[in-house]
């Protein structure tokens, strides 16, 4: 599988750590729902911050079910209820920690409200990782003992 960043010439440059466009050739894709920042227990916290930070680790625990990591994904949809200017530092920062290079995809959205009144933030992610089939055939049979 291989991913490639794409930069074009003649458009503006990214206004944070986010690519305009990635190719992917081979691999699979794994699609992410919405991923919210709620705790085990089903509880939600109360601060933005915190719920940015548990859904980047629900997003993260989700990928690696899936056999993928963050360094995998190619697209995210983000969706904040609060006004992002107000908590834009805190999303960036923890998105960093997640996505620190061939940044995905992404897009901001900033929505009146959610499936649920408490919910602040929610993310949802595309991920290319290798095909089964790929990662089948790197698998090398161990060597047999000649039975001499």
């Amino acid at each position: 599988m291989e991913k490639q960043i794409v930069e074009p010439v003649g458009v503006y440059p990214p206004t944070a750590d986010f690519s305009q466009a990635i190719r992917v050739s081979g691999g699979d894709l794994v699609f992410v729902s919405g991923i919210i920042g709620m705790r085990p227990d089903g509880t939600m916290p109360a601060d933005a911050r915190e719920q940015v930070e548990l859904a980047f680790a629900n997003l993260a625990a989700v990928l690696d079910a899936a056999g993928a990591t963050p360094s995998d994904v190619v697209k995210v949809n983000v969706f904040v209820r609060d006004d992002f200017r107000l908590v834009r530092d805190d999303v960036r920062e923890i998105r960093a920690r997640y996505f620190t290079h061939d940044f995905p995809v992404s897009t901001l959205v900033q929505v009146a409200g959610f499936a649920g009144p408490e919910y602040r933030f929610e993310i949802e992610a595309i991920a290319a990782v290798p095909s089964r089939a790929d990662a089948a055939a790197a698998v090398v049979a161990p060597a047999r003992a000649s039975g001499g």
